[in-house]
């Protein structure tokens, strides 16, 4: 059970850094990293491989890695993957080889175990009524990584290279394993011999229909989101002529918003609103969002379809972590945190294909914003699975 003591400052910042870090080194390629791949000789198709192999690896791992940390401890899993990351990101900043790329990028993907591994390290260290908060603000600490990470690598790859942002990721991430070590105990609440599902309890337990909704809902928005995410720098090059300098600020305005949102706006909001109005307002800023840039190409209309868009995303990545962790038993609390990263993964794996191919399909029939009409259509899809999470929530609460 989690404790209902205040959660430690130094423990939770420690977890802060570790959530920060990886999306940072996700986040620090983004600008560049589509003309890293041109670079080395590839294109548009190959860089959406690219993106999906790392999402492909991510989805393999992730749930054994988050199950692992429900028997042997979330310290040492976190500290492993740290150590994984920072290795990684000195093979991708070294590629001079497409196929190196590749390596250092899968290899990374392997390391996504420590976002979910740290949210379940939050949820045995916090009450239900903390958790949101808690989660929020590990979403929070995603998006600081999506203000930092795009314009340090988009102004470090300008300058020097695309080499040195690599470098500098894989530098933080084993200072971030240094002070892990020092820093992040096992939960007082975690005991290495407390019971632990099997695998087949696990599958049961996932396989309740309030879980079944909320994971398709997270598969789907996944896919909408990085479908979206995945279009924008060919688009702003295409459009408005950008490079991996004004990409990278772009992405830093929409991680500011994203920031905000889980950070200062989720908890007023969740108090007003309620989780499942949260969703649908989520859903609401997702969909409009990206109907109304399918059709613009102004780039003040952009900023502010871009600020509803994050704003959406903050929403939704906080308040559906949370409604599967409070309806997950708490002895399956990485794996089921797992299995949803790992969905993530698998969104993440088709979406950067389906992103490109649209664009690319888009771009060939003039209709420059199919992608985002794609992401539209998709994220309109969690519509009806949230109606029903909703009356199967209302008739288990009244059984």
């Amino acid at each position: 059970m989690a404790q209902t003591t205040p959660v430690s400052r130094a423990q939770f910042a420690t977890l802060f850094s570790v959530v920060f870090l990886d999306n940072l080194g996700y986040a620090i390629v983004v600008p560049y990293l589509y003309f890293y791949v041109e670079a080395l000789g590839g294109d548009a198709f190959l860089y959406g491989v690219l993106l999906a192999a790392y999402s492909l690896a991510s989805f393999v791992f992730t749930p054994i890695v988050a199950r692992l940390s429900d028997r042997y401890g979330r310290r040492k899993i976190l500290l492993a993957g740290l150590a994984v990351a920072s290795f990684s990101y000195f093979v991708f900043g070294v590629a001079d080889v497409l196929w190196l790329l590749f390596l250092g990028r899968m290899l990374s993907g392997t390391t996504a175990a420590t976002v979910p591994v740290a949210q379940a390290y939050v949820a045995d260290i916090t009450t239900k009524e903390q958790r949101l908060r808690y989660l929020g603000l590990l979403g929070a600490a995603a998006g600081l990584a999506f203000i930092f990470g795009p314009a340090i690598g988009g102004t470090l790859s300008s300058l020097y290279g695309y080499g040195v942002p690599s470098f500098l990721a894989s530098a933080l991430a084993f200072s971030n394993l240094v002070s892990a070590f020092f820093l992040l105990p096992e939960p007082a609440s975690f005991n290495a011999k407390r019971t632990v599902l099997s695998l087949s309890e696990l599958i049961i337990a996932l396989r309740k229909r309030r879980i079944v909704l909320l994971l398709a809902t997270y598969f789907l928005f996944f896919i909408a989101f990085v479908v979206s995410q995945s279009t924008l720098s060919p688009w702003l090059q295409l459009v408005f002529g950008f490079g991996s300098l004004q990409t990278g600020l772009i992405f830093f305005f929409i991680g500011g918003v994203s920031v905000l949102t889980q950070a200062v706006f989720l908890p007023a909001l969740n108090r007003k609103l309620g989780r499942l109005t949260l969703i649908g307002l989520g859903i609401a800023c997702l969909v409009a969002s990206m109907l109304i840039l399918s059709v613009s190409t102004n780039f003040n209309v952009f900023l502010a379809v871009t600020a509803v868009f994050s704003l959406g995303f903050g929403i939704q990545i906080a308040t559906l972590n949370t409604l599967i962790s409070l309806n997950t038993p708490a002895e399956a609390q990485g794996g089921a945190l797992g299995v949803a990263w790992a969905i993530a993964g698998a969104a993440q794996s088709i979406a950067p294909v389906l992103a490109t191919g649209s664009f690319t399909l888009g771009v060939s029939t003039g209709f420059v914003g199919l992608a985002f009409m794609v992401s539209a259509i998709i994220g309109l899809l969690t519509v009806p699975l949230v109606y029903a999470f909703k009356k199967q929530s209302h008739s288990v609460k009244h059984s």
